[in-house]
């Protein structure tokens, strides 16, 4: 969720609080500007967000960019995020190797009690960001998988819909739309 934290109004923080409404409010990125739009991404392990903290500021009510941002909820999701496109095809025969040795039934079983850990310790740490310059957003969304970030950007005029390979850190113009708004 978006909230105003430590009194920067009107700056907006990301931040998580549980789901039975029991606990504090905790301020994932504490950056002293706008992060915005948080929506949770790789089965909860991760939320992704916009945010001014690296594009020109907005110092007088008008022309900030953004970036697209994500913050892990705990390491492991990190790591295997950060893996190189070849370890992650490793990591995925793996997986498929010990998931054929388990009964199905079983995993289903196990699928449906998966709980999110959410480690707080270090997760300042666990910010990335993910577009490689700041510019006018519109919207972004993450693969499934996490290794394509497709997003609206007005970076070369008008809006246009880009694509990121988040494995090979490389970024094209996926669609030239050059259009005002998205």
């Amino acid at each position: 969720m978006e909230i105003i934290g430590n009194r920067h109004d009107p700056y907006s923080d990301i931040a998580i609080v549980s789901a039975d409404g029991k606990g504090e409010v905790v301020n994932l990125t504490n950056s002293g500007y706008f992060d915005s739009n948080p929506r949770w991404v790789l089965d909860g392990n991760a939320i992704l967000f916009s945010s001014e903290r690296y594009g020109m500021r907005n110092h007088a009510s008008w022309g900030s960019l953004q970036d697209v941002m994500i913050v892990f909820m705990n390491q492991d999701a990190y790591d295997k995020f950060r893996l190189n496109k070849e370890d992650y095809e490793l990591l995925k025969e793996e997986e498929k190797r010990i998931a054929s040795l388990k009964n199905k039934e079983q995993k289903e079983d196990q699928k449906d009690k998966k709980n999110i850990e959410v480690e707080l310790k270090g997760i300042e740490d666990r910010v990335m960001r993910l577009t490689p310059n700041s510019s006018q957003l519109g919207d972004a969304i993450l693969s499934k998988s996490g290794d394509k970030l497709y997003y609206m950007a007005s970076f070369e005029g008008g809006m246009d819909l880009w694509v990121s390979d988040l494995r090979s850190r490389s970024t094209k113009v996926m669609h030239k739309l050059n259009s005002g708004w998205a």
